[in-house]
């Protein structure tokens, strides 16, 4: 049996077992500003489809205190069609700036191994997250600086997310990535919340560049389930 079918069994099993914690915010491609809490585990299944391809990535996320998580990403799975299959492993901290706005600065770095003999690279980013008053709508804005192993490419980007509340269970999602490369996209789309801690997410991508090194980036749909829990 293959590492990836492995990796989805074991999601779909936690995904079933797990007591429910209350879920925080929402991204497609954008690091969320947000970390868990000790000894609380995030989830998330993905799949990026269109005409000609389909992938999926994994995300666990696993908060150990001090507003500190670590993150373990599958990405680029399932397709000949993007060569950077990739699994990361990596660390991420949020700093509390100013409470009542929910404002933090949120930094991290992942560790890129390539599956397919790529060798092994780097992922750091730097945001800003604030909730507007009154309507709530999270905005984040920073940088993300990456490797070929990862994004098709070495890059700098600007990286942007918006978060709005539409209903007590929808939210309206935006984000982008600036520049060619795997990420470089524009994505839209909405957050349904099933339940505090369940969720599913749907939305559309459109790239800047269709063609990255070997990869094909079309545009396409993205849907994610995710599930927050403790233990």
């Amino acid at each position: 049996m293959k590492k990836p079918v492995i990796v989805n069994i074991l999601f779909s099993i936690c995904f079933l077992f797990a007591s429910s914690v209350i879920a925080q915010d929402a991204t497609f491609n954008v690091p969320p500003a947000d970390v868990m809490k000790k000894r609380e585990v995030f989830l998330q299944h993905e799949n990026q489809f269109s005409e000609r391809f389909g992938l999926f990535t994994d995300i666990a996320r696993l908060g150990i205190g001090h507003n500190t998580e670590v993150n373990f990403i599958l990405s680029g799975i399932g397709t000949n069609n993007v060569a950077n299959e990739v699994s990361n492993i990596g660390l991420k901290t949020a700093i509390p700036l100013h409470k009542e706005s929910n404002t933090k600065l949120t930094l991290g770095h992942l560790i890129p191994v390539s599956l397919r003999g790529n060798g092994v690279g780097g992922d750091s980013f730097a945001l800003v997250s604030t909730q507007l008053p009154k309507i709530g709508t999270r905005v984040s804005s920073g940088v993300r600086i990456g490797t070929t192993t990862l994004f098709g490419r070495d890059i700098v980007s600007y990286i942007a997310a918006v978060q709005h509340p539409l209903t007590k269970k929808i939210d309206i999602l935006l984000d982008w990535h600036s520049g060619r490369h795997i990420n470089g996209l524009l994505i839209t789309g909405f957050l349904y919340k099933f339940s505090p801690s369940f969720s599913a997410t749907f939305g559309y991508q459109i790239p800047h560049s269709k063609y990255i090194n070997r990869n094909i980036i079309d545009d396409g749909f993205v849907v994610k389930v995710t599930k927050v829990f403790s233990f």
